[in-house]
């Protein structure tokens, strides 16, 4: 999980997290599931923690890891996110696919300065946690 969900969560990690976690590590390999929680931290949920919802509440930590983890909408086993997982070419069931975030152009395709620092300093926090040097 991204370094700054992961301090969201004062009181401890929620049994429910770590219940997601294992049923999705039960339909992805660990990297293909820290895939999928790079690609939708960065394209869609990282600039969320502080934001308030549809109802003027603000995002609880739980709700975001929810949707960083949980299997997407196709009815394609193999999609992740609008791509195949086995070919990364498009899903031909997804209407609208998500951009394809790719880490190592994170310091250059940020808008501002300060989201440029700010994925840059992310980007580095998420790769120095991942284990087996894989980057």
């Amino acid at each position: 999980m991204p370094p700054p969900l992961i301090r969201e969560f004062r009181s401890g990690i929620p049994g429910e997290l770590v219940a997601l976690i294992r049923r999705e590590l039960g339909r992805r390999t660990p990297d293909q599931l820290l895939d999928r929680v790079e690609r939708r931290w960065n394209a869609r949920w990282s600039h969320t923690l502080q934001e308030k919802d549809e109802e003027g509440r603000r995002r609880q930590p739980w709700d975001l890891a929810e949707q960083l983890l949980r299997p997407g909408l196709c009815a394609e086993p193999r999609c992740e996110d609008g791509r195949l997982i086995t070919t990364d070419s498009p899903c031909a069931l997804c209407v609208n696919p998500l951009h394809r975030f790719v880490p190592a152009q994170a310091d250059r395709r940020a808008a501002s300065d300060r989201a440029r620092s700010t994925a840059a300093v992310i980007r580095r926090e998420m790769l120095d946690r991942r284990t087996g040097g894989r980057r």
